[in-house]
């Protein structure tokens, strides 16, 4: 059977226009637009971006606040340590008056310069007849450090403290030494002056 083309023909185009058609647009609708897409991505990422940023900045400030903080205390320790050295030389102080029994009461320098004709020390152990400055730092390394603490020790002990040195203290007389101390203590330079000079030779 012969085909007539000239019906079959428009026929047969028709039908693969059809179908190119329906390729055409099928293939057109599988191409997407990502325009759009990469807009979205790219301000998520200046989002992302920022908030780094910002976080970055925030750690810088927290970094700084660390630093002062740590310079603030490092100066407020040594503050304390000036004050506590500070506290210490004050209660040194009132440690050494508070030690000197007889400061405020019995010792007066013009007194003691009129009766010796010099100026003398308080709880000065030298002013005792018989004791120089080697036996004085003797009896300060046993704790006889004042007048008052030397009056309330006994001769007997000064014997025992000199001869416990190993020196040659053997002529010297401490049993007279508490007895001058306390005179020192109670302020009584005259009658300690007076008891100097009649026992000067005895001592």
């Amino acid at each position: 059977m012969e085909i007539d083309w000239i019906i079959v023909g428009p026929v047969v185009a028709g039908i693969l226009g059809i179908i190119i058609g329906y390729f055409i647009g099928y293939a057109s609708k599988k191409v997407p637009n990502n325009k759009q897409e990469i807009e979205a991505w790219e301000n998520k990422y200046e989002s992302k971006s920022r908030e780094l940023n910002a976080s970055i900045e925030k750690r810088k400030t927290l970094e700084n606040d660390i630093t002062n903080l740590q310079t603030r205390l490092s100066n407020v320790e040594s503050e304390l340590a000036s004050s506590k050295s500070k506290l210490n030389a004050v209660q040194n102080i009132a440690g050494s008056v508070t030690n000197t029994p007889n400061s405020n009461q019995n010792f007066e320098s013009t007194t003691v310069a009129h009766a010796y004709g010099k100026r003398v020390i308080e709880n000065d152990l030298t002013i005792i007849e018989g004791i120089n400055v080697e036996i004085a730092a003797l009896l300060k390394d046993h704790g006889i450090i004042t007048w008052k603490e030397l009056a309330n020790t006994s001769g007997e002990r000064c014997r025992t403290i000199l001869t416990d040195s190993g020196r040659h203290y053997e002529s010297y007389q401490p049993a007279t030494w508490p007895d001058q101390a306390r005179l020192a203590y109670e302020g009584k330079w005259d009658e300690l002056r007076r008891w100097q000079a009649d026992h000067h030779h005895s001592i």
